[in-house]
């Protein structure tokens, strides 16, 4: 029984690196692996998305000083940096050492391998569940494209794991590299996170906030939005996708001057929906919430990737990779499946489902055509990332009224 034990580990944790092998392989050379099939490719060189940012400070400087566009002599197509000024000097810093580009993505890659490794290694039940959520089409994305996501990704969860001065400095440092974790900081109020060693952290990275708060114009102005209708995520998305869905099916051609009332009635349709599936399931979100309490860690990290998640799914169109941040949740739903005693397998697969979705979907291929798989299941990526986030949604919903309670009750006493 002890051989069969090693021998059932043994081999999950070698078909798990035979698959990262072939993912490298397939990243950084020219061959078409099957991995390849899974992600929408618009773009023909690695790292695509870290190329737009301008290599160096003398370069900046030299744009600055023409009044031109912020587009890095890397870029090949004509995108303008969107990141705050930042970057430049993190990547002048990396020049030193060879191609920063190239340096920086491959660095988050190597971090992201060891950090699924360990969460295979750690976790016996639910293997390849695990597996298909940390290799998902929208992770590889993210890895080939490099973008810096990734990165936010890891400090915030330092952060949030960590304490005091450390948490607060990680915290800033999020903020001062990508802005919206911003939103954050109520909610790490809420979850008491903030203490004075926390402020002390937090207020010696108020410099790098406010200067890059001085470039979010110019990176918001620069910003690609994602007006398409496939491999992203969003309220916009969404009603991308209407707008595109009206256009081939119905011949239907509405202007994107009703792209604003189209956002609102998505908004009134996604908290509709909320209402309805916390009445229909309300017992059962309770529970599910009594059970990640247990886990007082696991708990804070689960509502504030959430929380980070939900709000940028309404303030912005995202490609698909930033459901990163949705990563920690559905880890710490997977690691409590077994832990919901009050569902029946049917609920605990139905409800695993609709948690996993925007990571597992992407595994599904319609068509090995090149042009097709730009669109097969990414082109109903908006819709299935809006059903799954109307239960997280709930979740948070739930957690956050009580904390008003609580806090009315307080002030009462």
């Amino acid at each position: 029984m002890i051989i069969l034990n090693i021998n059932k580990k043994t081999i999950k944790l070698i078909s798990s690196s035979i698959f990262i092998i072939v993912f490298l392989i397939d990243l950084f050379t020219v061959n078409d692996f099957f991995i390849s099939k899974l992600i929408p490719h618009t773009l023909k060189v690695i790292f695509a998305d870290l190329v737009t940012i301008i290599p160096s400070i003398n370069e900046l400087d030299q744009i600055y000083l023409l009044g031109a566009e912020k587009i890095s002599s890397n870029e090949i197509s004509g995108r303008p940096m969107n990141y705050p000024d930042i970057w430049v000097y993190i990547f002048n810093g990396l020049k030193m050492f060879g191609n920063p580009v190239y340096i920086f993505g491959i660095l988050q890659i190597i971090i992201y391998l060891i950090f699924s490794k360990i969460i295979l290694i750690k976790n016996k039940s639910f293997f390849f569940l695990y597996f298909l959520v940390l290799f998902s089409p929208t992770m590889i994305l993210m890895m080939e494209r490099g973008n810096n996501d990734l990165s936010i990704f890891f400090i915030l969860f330092l952060s949030i794991i960590s304490r005091n001065y450390l948490s607060g400095l990680l915290l800033g440092l999020a903020i001062s590299l990508k802005i919206f974790p911003i939103v954050l900081v109520p909610a790490f109020i809420i979850l008491n996170k903030v203490n004075k060693k926390f402020l002390l952290g937090f207020l010696t990275t108020i410099p790098f906030i406010i200067w890059a708060l001085l470039n979010i114009k110019t990176s918001i102005t620069n910003t690609d939005v994602v007006a398409s209708f496939h491999a992203s995520f969003g309220i916009y998305s969404l009603s991308m996708f209407l707008i595109k869905f009206l256009q081939d099916m119905f011949l239907i051609n509405l202007s994107k001057e009703y792209l604003f009332f189209i956002n609102l009635i998505f908004i009134f349709l996604f908290i509709i929906l909320s209402i309805f599936f916390n009445y229909f399931f309300k017992k059962d979100l309770i529970h599910i919430l009594n059970i990640l309490e247990k886990n007082k860690k696991d708990f804070v990290l689960f509502i504030l990737f959430s929380t980070q998640v939900i709000l940028v799914f309404f303030a912005f169109s995202n490609y698909a990779y930033r459901i990163i941040f949705l990563l920690i949740p559905l880890l710490i739903f997977i690691k409590n499946i077994n832990n919901f005693i009050e569902f029946n397998n049917v609920k605990k697969i139905s409800f695993t489902l609709l948690a996993s979705a925007p990571f597992l979907t992407p595994w599904i291929i319609l068509s090995f055509n090149e042009t097709a798989k730009n669109h097969h299941i990414w082109v109903l990526y908006s819709v299935i990332t809006f059903i799954t986030f109307i239960f997280y949604f709930t979740l948070l919903s739930k957690f956050y009224f009580k904390k008003i309670e609580q806090f009315f009750q307080y002030i009462k006493l």
